[in-house]
């Protein structure tokens, strides 16, 4: 859950939803929901408003600013010569086409092979590459790592996941005021590797701030 809306949603209301009006949520937060029983349902449907309006129409991509995590990606993909690559969170599915054997997935952008989330994708397949670039990125602690267990099913045994993810850095746009990115840190990735039983092959400090790293699944 977004602890920044939710604490916004009970100074306001005192914890009593009935006190959250749409003309407040507007307001506020610039997005429209429907009415909810509970504080915790507010805030998860603001939550989502705030990240689709951002990412379907302010959210910019320049894959040539990351160092490491942008066009450097493709031929290091490609040379692994995957026969299925998922890319999570693919914004506008910028590396269809470039790199091999790609599916990408996003709730929030049209462009994608088929808008939906992470945890809503379904699928038999199983992938050889799975890019996670700044995709899970959003929420509390719980959520980032029902995320990563999610991919870790999708990937298959020997596949290899490339993540690059943010510690925490704001981003500029006033649109993204309500994004609660979530703190990641180097031990934060050496205990999700320990976890879900994942090899560690590289940790690098990418362009503003971020971290790249790539897990391989052990067999």
């Amino acid at each position: 859950m977004n602890k920044k809306i939710f604490a916004k949603l009970l100074a306001h209301s005192q914890n009593d939803p009935s006190k959250i009006t749409q003309p407040f949520i507007k307001e506020t937060f610039g997005v429209e929901v429907k009415r909810f029983d509970t504080l915790e349902q507010y805030s998860e449907a603001i939550d989502d408003a705030c990240l689709n309006r951002y990412f379907s129409k302010y959210w910019q991509n320049d894959m040539k600013k990351w160092k490491y995590s942008g066009v450097a990606l493709i031929n290091e993909v490609n040379s692994l010569k995957p026969r299925a690559v998922l890319d999570v969170g693919c914004g506008y599915n910028e590396f269809k086409g470039k790199i091999d054997n790609l599916i990408g997935i996003d709730p929030y952008n049209d462009k994608a092979d088929f808008q939906v989330s992470t945890m809503e994708y379904k699928t038999d397949q199983r992938f050889d590459v799975i890019l996670c670039l700044g995709s899970v990125n959003f929420g509390s602690r719980s959520k980032i790592m029902e995320e990563v267990a999610k991919c870790v099913k999708l990937l298959a045994d020997g596949g290899t996941m490339f993540f690059r993810v943010n510690p925490r850095v704001q981003h500029d746009k006033p649109e993204a005021d309500w994004i609660e990115f979530y703190a990641w840190n180097v031990p934060f990735i050496i205990e999700l590797s320990e976890m879900f039983q994942l090899k560690i092959l590289d940790i690098r400090d990418d362009t503003n701030q971020r971290k790249y790293f790539i897990y391989r699944k052990t067999k």
